[in-house]
């Protein structure tokens, strides 16, 4: 009959006073491992599936990051003029949420349909992209982390 493996346990003295600070440091590294993942994902992840359309990489040049405050981290599009005069603020909602869709679209949500109108040059594009993206990585992800940081306690 084969012998049960031993139980890994793992004990340490924590005082009382302690027990806030650990807690707030793993938040911490939590919410910055969560916001990285997120930011990567949504620079690196491109149609078909998930992921920023890439025509001229502007829009999946412009997001950003940036910590809040110490329990808030940010991932968002920049608002600043690029090169060629344009700003992502003017299509990226169309793009990503279908929001403000430009005249061209006809009232319908239309990067990478099949037919016109179209973004030129992208695979379809799957509306409301980015929070996909967040919920996967926050259901992915965020258990991977919580073992890492806490040493899987």
């Amino acid at each position: 009959m084969a012998r049960r493996p031993k139980t890994i346990s793992r004990t340490a003295e924590i005082a009382i006073d302690q027990i806030p600070d650990l807690f707030e440091s793993q938040l911490e590294r939590l919410v910055t491992s969560l916001t990285n993942e997120l930011f990567v994902r949504l620079r690196t992840s491109t149609p078909p599936g998930l992921g920023t359309p890439v025509v001229t990489g502007t829009l999946l040049g412009s997001w950003q990051k940036e910590s809040v405050n110490r329990f808030t981290g940010r991932v968002y599009v920049s608002s600043k003029l690029n090169p060629n005069g344009s700003n992502t603020q003017d299509y990226a909602p169309a793009v990503m949420f279908g929001e403000s869709l430009p005249p061209s679209w006809k009232g319908k949500y239309a990067p990478g349909n099949d037919s016109p109108p179209k973004t030129t040059g992208t695979p379809k594009v799957t509306q409301r992209y980015p929070q996909l993206i967040l919920r996967e990585v926050v259901s992915l992800e965020m258990p991977k982390v919580m073992r890492r940081i806490t040493g899987g306690i």
